[in-house]
């Protein structure tokens, strides 16, 4: 992951889930099938420490920005949020 500042799509991770969310979705796709596509597309990052996380954050914001924030995204976002090595990220 290439990271260039501190904001949540100042890397290449996070902006890659924002811009294929919004493409899958201006393609016809519905919210649901988008979540679980990029989900499978980034089966590498879950249970990474350091990347599942920011995936999470990513997911949520773009969802909630499009007024379409699953429960299910929206309270993986919050677990990690929640922990507390993630507090100060």
């Amino acid at each position: 992951m290439d990271a260039w500042g501190t904001s949540l799509y100042a890397n290449d991770t996070t902006s890659d889930i924002r811009g294929d969310y919004v493409d899958k979705l201006r393609r016809g796709k519905t919210n649901e099938e988008v979540t679980q596509e990029l989900v499978n597309s980034y089966h590498e990052t879950m249970g990474d420490a350091e990347e599942e996380p920011l995936f999470w954050y990513a997911l949520a914001d773009t969802q909630w920005n499009y007024g379409r924030l699953l429960p299910e995204v929206k309270e993986r976002a919050l677990c990690f949020i929640f922990q507390t090595g993630e507090l100060e990220r």
